[in-house]
């Protein structure tokens, strides 16, 4: 064994059951109704999931793709395993394909736990280079009723995705034993090895593409929309008259300004925002890479987005779906709605609400603190008048006492002369009277 294929066989058996982006997932970004189809969906559902997006072990795990098709953003990658036998029934030899489920006891070419494991993107695949018969007997009697759910809801986007007249000539539903009967194509040497070599260059590029260091986390999550993609180009390519394929995009409202909240919300890099030289903006989604899970919608806050529409395409690759020109904030440069008060963002609206806040308060606080200071100094002034008022009324009352004291004097002399006088007059007078 080479190096390699030794190199190749062991990065594809490392990898046996689905691995999840939990980035990608619907439960991580803003929305109402938390997502549980993969643990609902899964046969050991308990047991290899604690909650959505978070796999406790992948040990019972038995490959069977029913969690990546009812995966709603695409979290979920499929195996490489998974990849390479269902897109390889595009190589056999027959014309027609026959796909069932372990149930039913027709003969078919690829047999799988539940026909709801082939997801749409798959089915509509195969449908382009084969044409289908799918072994719905069992159905009738089967009891899952997730499962069951999940194969209308496939097949319902299937006739979206190819229209009625392009599915009604390439997929039969096959619904008693003896409708559309397995049978295989006879082929000559030359068309044999025809096959044979369009297989092996076939194989070989599925192979180069599914190994680890060729493809990023993005395309690995969406390898059966990018083989459809490439599928719808070459028969473009080769038609004079393009199909038309439904695929449910973005739908875009007047209200949209251009903010880039639905850009960064995408984490599959399907929705991109770019800048014209005339100064409009446009909205460019790339079909292949969208899984349609409506993340986008959630993310616009001002109703930009009216849910996923279906649209006519003749190409899954990049498309223009809306124009806008942008408003942008006179504080911070990003965009704005038209209708804006004041010219500014939100953000900065609040910021100059605060900072116009601050300024009055700090105003008040000014005059507060100029008050207190008016009156303290008018306090101190009564002080200082009161204190003056009150040395001046004691300078008044001793100057009062000083005069009395000084004039007491004087007017007691003439009474103390005249208290003598008599005195002296009763002396003399007491002799004669002997």
């Amino acid at each position: 064994m080479g190096l390699f294929t030794r190199y190749a066989m062991d990065a594809l058996m490392k990898t046996s059951h689905p691995e999840v982006i939990r980035r990608q997932c619907w439960n991580l970004h803003p929305h109402r109704t938390p997502c549980t189809a993969c643990k609902d969906i899964c046969p050991y559902g308990d047991a290899i999931f604690t909650r959505p997006n978070l796999v406790k072990d992948w040990d019972p795990c038995t490959d069977c793709g029913l969690c990546v098709s009812a995966c709603r953003s695409g979290c979920i990658v499929p195996s490489p395993e998974q990849v390479q036998r269902d897109t390889s029934l595009a190589d056999t030899d027959n014309d027609t394909l026959w796909l069932g489920c372990e149930k039913s006891t027709r003969k078919n070419t690829a047999v799988r736990a539940c026909v709801a494991s082939f997801s749409w993107e798959t089915l509509a695949y195969l449908a382009l280079n084969k044409k289908l018969v799918l072994d719905l007997t069992p159905c009738g009697e089967c009891e899952n009723d997730v499962c069951a759910a999940q194969l209308r809801k496939e097949l319902t986007r299937l006739v979206e995705f190819l229209g009625p007249q392009l599915f009604e000539s390439r997929v039969t539903l096959a619904y008693e034993q003896d409708e559309a009967p397995y049978h295989v194509q006879e082929l000559s040497r030359r068309e044999m090895f025809s096959h044979m070599t369009e297989g092996s260059r076939a194989g070989t590029k599925k192979l180069l593409q599914m190994l680890p260091g060729l493809r990023s986390e993005e395309d690995s999550a969406a390898d059966f929309r990018l083989m459809l993609h490439q599928r719808t180009k070459q028969l473009k390519a080769a038609s004079e008259t393009p199909l038309r394929y439904g695929w449910y995009l973005p739908n875009f409202t007047q209200k949209c300004f251009g903010c880039g909240k639905c850009e960064k919300a995408c984490r599959s890099g399907a929705l991109k925002l770019e800048d014209m030289p005339d100064g409009q903006t446009r909205v460019v989604v790339t079909p292949w890479k969208c899984s349609e899970c409506g993340v986008c919608v959630a993310a616009c806050s001002n109703s930009g987005i009216d849910g996923m529409k279906l649209r006519q395409l003749t190409t899954l690759g990049p498309v223009s779906v809306y124009k806008c020109s942008k408003t942008l904030c006179a504080d911070c440069g990003k965009p704005i709605a038209p209708n804006s008060s004041e010219g500014i963002c939100s953000v900065c609206r609040i910021k100059r609400r605060t900072k116009q806040r601050q300024e009055e308060a700090a105003a008040r606080a000014r005059e507060r603190i100029a008050e207190r200071e008016a009156r303290k100094a008018a306090e101190e002034a009564a002080k200082a008048a009161a204190a003056e008022l009150a040395a001046e009324n004691a300078a008044n009352a001793s100057g009062a006492a000083a005069a009395e004291t000084a004039a007491a004097p004087v007017s007691a002399a003439p009474a103390t002369a005249a208290a003598t006088a008599v005195s002296v007059a009763k002396t003399t007078s007491a002799p004669e009277k002997d």
